[in-house]
């Protein structure tokens, strides 16, 4: 059974809910959209933030999993909307993951909680990481090879740092604890994630305005 239609048994299952539930969905999106644009323009974004370079494209989540070892999701939109393989995928929350393949209505993503879906991750004033998910508790990950010189702190805020083109950074957990790798002394911490990978209804596509020039001049990663 082909992608395309998977997607359309599951959209065709889904539909009589979302019709039925359309006010409190409606609401829900609100909602969302006032707590991201809340976290886009807020006093307390981080420096290296370029949130305003971007479209934010909602998409209903249609089908997905949280407590496997490589997890999945599937969205309503696809490149009809305008929708390309690794455009990055957030919510009011926090990261999700980054687009891997489309047809015209839908999108599959690869999760956060993957063993492919690790990024790199940043604590400002501390340095860059790498926040990878072990693959047991889908409310926590680990984010690795912060510099010994700036141990991670407890409620220190971790924010999702990729390439220009994926996502502009957004917060992707709190750190809980940290220990010291005896190998080369650098700190990996325990992060509590900002979004609940249990509860999936509404998210955003991450799209750059400019990314025909970005594409062009093939930018390094930020």
């Amino acid at each position: 059974m082909g992608f395309g239609t998977i997607a359309g048994i599951q959209n065709s299952l889904n539909s009589w809910k979302g019709y039925w539930a359309l006010k409190s969905v409606n609401e829900e999106l609100a909602r969302e959209n006032a707590a991201l644009r809340a976290s886009i323009y807020g006093g307390n974004k981080p420096a290296f933030q370029t949130n305003e370079a971007y479209d934010y494209i909602p998409a209903q989540v249609i089908e997905y999993s949280y407590n496997k070892r490589n997890n999945y999701m599937l969205l309503n939109v696809g490149s009809f909307e305008g929708i390309k393989p690794g455009m990055g995928v957030i919510s009011a929350q926090g990261w999700i993951g980054t687009v891997v393949e489309t047809s015209k209505n839908f999108s599959s993503i690869i999760p956060l909680l993957h063993s492919k879906g690790s990024i790199g991750a940043r604590i400002p004033g501390k340095g860059l990481g790498e926040l990878y998910w072990e693959g047991s508790d889908y409310r926590s990950a680990e984010l690795f090879d912060v510099q010994r010189e700036h141990p991670p702190m407890s409620g220190d805020t971790v924010y999702s740092f990729t390439r220009a083109s994926v996502a502009p950074p957004v917060v992707a957990g709190l750190v809980e604890s940290a220990t010291q790798n005896p190998e080369d002394l650098t700190w990996i911490a325990k992060v509590n994630l900002s979004h609940d990978f249990a509860n999936m209804t509404w998210v955003y596509v991450c799209r750059l305005h400019q990314q025909e020039s970005l594409d062009s001049l093939n930018h390094p990663t930020l």
